[in-house]
């Protein structure tokens, strides 16, 4: 799959672009139960709500199951990203983000970068977020909202930081805005929700401001995102470095795989 010159600037100009039915309903249908075999694995890689039980997060499927494993280097996923960011590319991240019907959680407003800059010691805003929609995304059931632009901003200064929190799973709640600044921001930048039915991909800088709502319809909506970095830019350990299920530490440049990643 290779952008347009339109997609490419849209990228650049919003901070996003939408590829709608990037995927067919078997391919999707088949990464879902992927998904379910490997969320019935336990491990630190599955983050949950509040209530302890209901899942909010699984991550590093892609390190568990084959599927997954060449999803992550299937043409019409990595093949985009490495137009956008002109280089190799590895997996710097994978996770699963779950809104399950009638109360899947909110997201925090906030930036990706900022946290992997602290808590990863990444060294620029160079990665190029992947995302698969496995099911459709609807103005119901809790979508992404981005403000449109925002990522020529740079990087929002943050009194938090993600070396206070320990070196596991990071909310966005500890990077979050502040409603003045929100509200300040949405005075110069558009709030937008892309949506699109399920195996559409959406592509979004690691520096554009976004946020979710709670999922008030009966309808889940599963995100899959793929967070792209470059080899040249791979992060060196600093510390103690956050486990290898939510950061991965293989630096290898992928290769672009156009055959089938859903079956055997």
């Amino acid at each position: 799959m290779t952008l347009t010159e339109e997609q490419l600037a849209s990228y650049h100009n919003d901070g996003f672009v939408l590829l709608e039915n990037a995927f067919s309903g078997d391919e999707v249908e088949n990464l879902c139960l992927a998904l379910a075999e490997d969320e019935r694995i336990p491990g630190p890689w599955l983050i949950t709500e509040n209530d302890g039980v209901t899942s909010r997060s699984i991550y590093a499927s892609h390190t568990r199951h084959p599927v997954f494993e060449r999803l992550v280097r299937t043409e019409r996923l990595l093949g985009p990203a490495r137009q956008i960011a002109d280089a190799d590319l590895y997996v710097h991240q994978m996770k699963v983000n779950f809104k399950r019907a009638f109360g899947g959680g909110e997201w925090a407003w906030h930036q990706d970068y900022i946290v992997w800059r602290d808590a990863d010691n990444m060294r620029n805003a160079s990665q190029v977020n992947v995302a698969l929609f496995l099911d459709d995304g609807t103005e119901f059931n809790g979508p992404v909202i981005f403000l449109r632009g925002s990522h020529r901003l740079g990087t929002l200064d943050r009194g938090a930081s993600a070396r206070d929190h320990g070196a596991g799973h990071i909310d966005p709640d500890a990077y979050s805005l502040t409603p003045v600044e929100l509200a300040d921001l949405v005075e110069r930048h558009e709030m937008v929700s892309p949506k699109g039915a399920r195996g559409s991909v959406l592509l979004f800088s690691p520096q554009i401001v976004h946020g979710s709502g709670t999922n008030v319809s009966p309808f889940a909506r599963r995100l899959l995102i793929l967070t792209y970095n470059p080899v040249s830019a791979a992060p060196s350990p600093v510390g103690a470095p956050r486990p290898e299920h939510l950061v991965g530490r293989d630096h290898t440049p992928l290769r672009i795989d156009r055959g089938r990643f859903d079956r055997p």
